[in-house]
């Protein structure tokens, strides 16, 4: 816990200060002729800028009227001060050259007083009574010298000469250099005094977690040293700071502790732990140390009990699909990378996007548990990296970017086999492509990211391919790019709608940065998201126009369904309510349409922008909160509850005053389901990722680890679990979304069929849980960044299988959903209605195994011919080659023609 606390402490109870004081130490009555060479010692406890101070003299009681200027010694920080009357002397009796005023006012005569006063005129130490001639007193000092014993402490002018030693009267006549040869060094011992520090007082630990049903939390209270009078302090709860409620998570009233001289250092209080049946999240208690006696405050003055409920759990899995891991291959060669994955059912490949080197690795699927590698297409001639990659109808489609950010990036088209057809320019930074179910398009979203320096800022945009005259065509006339140019003008109104445009000298056009699309069933909208901003777009595919940008809106933590585990400082998880707000900032993004309603669904990562002259990743510490909101910043600056989650400092300051009245931070932490035609949120899955991995009986070993290593809650600080990918998928007449994990990696899953009020079915991973294990050949599936599903009539395990490209590990993961096998109707499309022979051809005709209807497209996409209810193709008109052949089911089969 920060030792800051303790001012922060200090200043809501004004419990104490740490000594800082001027004290007058000594003062010695020269034997010299004039009595030249008396001297007056002052120790400076502390640090004190003496610029203003004065030491007064008061003669033979007639008040103090005299002043000595200290301002000449300006700041002095744990060190004696003389003033004398003839320095030369002074120095030649005692050695000391620093720290020296020469001044005549100190010739006392042994019966005159002296004080100490600050800028303000404050008496801060004073020698003598005021307005008392001190000849016959308790501290005349004729002829002699006084000390101040070791431990008093400055006494504002209430003088006690009990707190002084003295020499006898006369006691220095005929010593010192003007004399003998001795200095009077040897007789008086300036420099000597010492100051006493009081016993501190601290809590043992900075804090400490409790489950609930534990019942009790003890607390120790240790004091530094025995004192030597009885020393008392309060036990207290800090209201503004806890979220326990007295009564209903904790009991304790304010205790007083009294250590003794004869008694222990430790002390111990007990707070009382209900175990209340309610779910709710967890709570803190904090307390801390007020109103000393005869002690001081030590740094850990302030203890939190962080308080776990044992009522409020993760939903239970209903795990109807019986999903289990199968198997998990691993891309191999220079810079391997695992990125994008698309599946070709007619050729039973993987097409991967190896992001590292700019090419795909294809793989052979023909046996889902045993992948192999085909070939590797390289597309380094067209960009020095790859983004993305998608298969329709046996074209592959794929994105090339340029380093240079002025440059285009490419489309890359081209067959199954990895004979390029075409290429077109996209815009910049073309980062996802997809194929409109329909087969007609392509499009692509242009994120057009700014350069390191912010320099250049491409605006973004989406690209569509119009397919329809063949692959093989492709010019760029067939490219459409969209662009935001008509929202340029909006800015005021996007900002106010809670759009984020931000970045520095940033039109509308160029901040918008488009991420990832979902296309409708119906191939006519598409909905694209917008991450940095927080916003999706609205693509109106047939006038190739943006027809709306939705804003998000932002997920408020201090809710109890939104609680989040925010510290990687604490070895334990604590799911709390706080005042923050999260951007939901989606990456991925899917749809389906249920009783007529079109939904679109979001895997709410985060995002921040992070240049080299523009990063808007900062702590908590780094801004001012607004005070008439958050009364204690300090305390959710501590490292174990907000002080170190990254949060954007471009958002929450919604005056524009410099004191921000909101806490964002970046992502959700969930996947959220929202009516396409509003934009308004149905459904958001809240806190459940990270409560069930804590509830994990193996997962919850890393907890919110990281991509890389197995570290517990090294991402509780900065997006959790980070969902990254989400598809939808109708199995056996329900809709299923599976969600993938970013960060601590495999991928959730829920049945959506009531958009309202998904049902949890199950969390699964296929990753290591060894503690500190950080060796990536060792932690399995990483980072799972693409994620696609096969249907049972589309491979050859004849079982539904999720299929995962995992960056990190540059892996590719295989699960089967055991109880979604093909059935007897499925079967017979399969095998039976949808068999062509021969195959490869060398006649005429190929035939199918039952009457069917088709479509046959040559390898560029374009259709030649289709029938209904056929029993064969005429091929005697078709060139040698490959052909793909769609049934009406939507199968699809390759013809190879010889």
């Amino acid at each position: 816990m920060k030792n800051a606390y303790l001012s922060m402490v200090m200043s809501f109870f004004c419990l104490a200060t740490f000594a800082q004081e001027a004290i007058i130490t000594g003062y010695v009555d020269s034997p010299c002729p004039s009595a030249d060479g008396r001297v007056l010692e002052i120790y400076i406890d502390g640090t004190i800028d003496l610029t203003g101070w004065k030491v007064q003299r008061q003669a033979n009681g007639g008040g103090f009227t005299t002043d000595i200027d200290l301002s000449s010694l300006a700041t002095i920080t744990d060190e004696f001060i003389y003033l004398t009357n003839d320095q030369a002397i002074f120095t030649a009796e005692f050695g000391i050259t620093t720290n020296v005023i020469e001044n005549s006012v100190i010739s006392s005569n042994g019966d005159d007083a002296f004080q100490i006063i600050d800028t303000n005129s404050n008496v801060i130490d004073r020698f003598g009574e005021e307005n008392v001639d001190g000849s016959g007193t308790a501290w005349e000092h004729q002829d002699t010298y006084y000390l101040r014993n070791t431990g008093s402490t400055a006494n504002n002018g209430n003088f006690d000469a009990s707190n002084w030693t003295f020499g006898a009267l006369d006691a220095l006549d005929n010593e010192g250099l003007c004399n003998s040869a001795s200095a009077l060094s040897t007789l008086v011992n300036l420099g000597s005094f010492q100051t006493v520090q009081l016993p501190e007082v601290n809590f043992e630990e900075e804090y400490i977690s409790v489950n609930e049903d534990e019942g009790t939390a003890t607390i120790s209270v240790l004091i530094s040293a025995i004192p030597t009078t009885d020393a008392t302090v309060e036990v207290s709860v800090l209201t503004d700071e806890s979220t326990a409620v007295s009564g209903q998570h904790y009991t304790y009233s304010t205790q007083t502790l009294t250590f003794t001289p004869t008694g222990n250092l430790t002390q111990d209080i007990t707070v009382t732990i209900p175990n209340n049946s309610d779910a709710e999240p967890d709570t803190l208690l904090a307390l801390g140390i007020t109103n000393t006696t005869n002690t001081e405050l030590g740094e850990n003055s302030a203890h939190v009990v962080y308080i776990l409920d044992d009522e409020n759990h993760a939903p239970t899995a209903a795990n109807t699909l019986g999903i289990n891991f199968g198997m998990s291959y691993a891309i191999t060669g220079s810079n391997p990378g695992s990125e994008i994955v698309a599946h070709d059912a007619a050729t039973q490949r993987l097409f991967v996007m190896n992001s590292g080197n700019a090419s795909i690795e294809v793989l052979d699927f023909s046996n889902p548990l045993n992948i192999t590698s085909l070939n590797t297409i390289d597309l380094s001639t067209y960009g020095d990296s790859g983004t993305s990659v998608a298969v329709h109808n046996g074209i592959v489609a794929a994105t090339a970017v340029p380093d240079d950010i002025n440059e285009n990036g490419i489309i890359v088209f081209m067959d199954t086999d990895g004979t390029i057809l075409s290429t077109v320019e996209a815009g910049s930074l073309p980062d996802m492509v997809t194929f409109t179910p329909d087969g007609t398009k392509l499009l692509v979203a242009n994120e057009g990211e700014p350069n390191s320096d912010y320099s250049i800022d491409p605006e973004g945009t989406i690209s569509i391919v119009d397919l329809s005259s063949g692959v093989a065509n492709l010019t760029q006339t067939n490219v459409t790019s969209v662009n935001f140019n008509a929202y340029d003008a909006q800015e005021a109104q996007l900002k106010a709608d809670n759009i984020r445009i931000f970045g520095p000298n940033a039109s509308v056009s160029q901040d918008l940065e488009p991420e990832y699309i979902t296309v409708s069933s119906d191939s006519q909208t598409a909905w694209i998201t917008l991450q940095e901003n927080n916003a999706i777009a609205v693509l109106d595919i047939t006038s190739m126009q943006i027809s709306d940008i939705l804003p998000l809106g932002l997920k408020d933590h201090s809710l109890p369904e939104n609680a989040l585990d925010t510290s990687n400082k604490t070895d334990f998880i604590f799911m709390a309510n706080w005042p923050i707000k999260g951007m939901y900032m989606p990456d991925a993004i899917a749809n389906y349409t249920v009783n007529g309603t079109t939904y679109f669904v979001t895997a709410n990562e985060g995002d921040a922008r992070e240049y080299d002259t523009f990063e808007e990743e900062v702590d908590l510490e780094d801004i001012t909160l607004d005070t008439s909101i958050f009364s204690n910043q300090d305390f959710l600056e501590l490292n174990e509850n907000l002080g170190k989650i990254t949060i954007s400092e471009v958002s929450g300051d919604i005056d524009n005053d410099g004191e921000f009245e909101e806490i964002h931070v970046f992502g959700g932490r969930s996947f959220s389901i929202y009516d396409a035609s509003t934009g308004t949120q149905v459904y958001d899955s809240g806190s459940d990722f990270e409560r069930i991995i804590e509830e994990d009986p193996t997962y919850n070993a890393i907890f919110n680890a990281t991509d890389d290593e197995n570290e517990l809650k090294n991402r509780s600080d900065n997006k959790g679990p980070e969902p990254e990918a989400v598809i939808i998928q109708e199995i056996n007449n329900e809709f299923y979304a599976f969600i993938a994990l970013e960060r601590v990696g495999g991928f959730m899953v829920y049945n959506v069929s009531n958009p309202n009020a998904p049902v949890f079915e199950g969390y699964f991973n296929n990753r290591s849980v060894t503690p500190g294990e950080d060796e990536i050949a060792n932690l399995g599936d990483l980072a799972p960044e693409s994620i696609v599903y096969i249907a049972p009539e589309n491979n050859s395990e004849e079982k539904g299988l999720i299929v995962i490209a995992n960056e990190v590990s540059a892996t590719i993961s295989v699960y089967t959903l055991d109880n979604v096998t093909l059935s007897t109707k499925n079967f017979n499309e399969k095998v039976s209605k949808f068999v062509i022979y021969p195959n490869p051809a060398k006649t005429d005709k190929v035939f199918f195994a039952e009457p069917t209807s088709y479509s046959l497209f040559d390898i560029q996409g374009r259709k030649i011919k289709e029938a209904t209810n056929a029993a064969y193709i005429n091929i005697s008109a078709l060139n040698q080659g490959t052909y793909i052949v769609r049934n009406q089911l939507g199968q699809v089969q390759k013809l190879i023609i010889e």
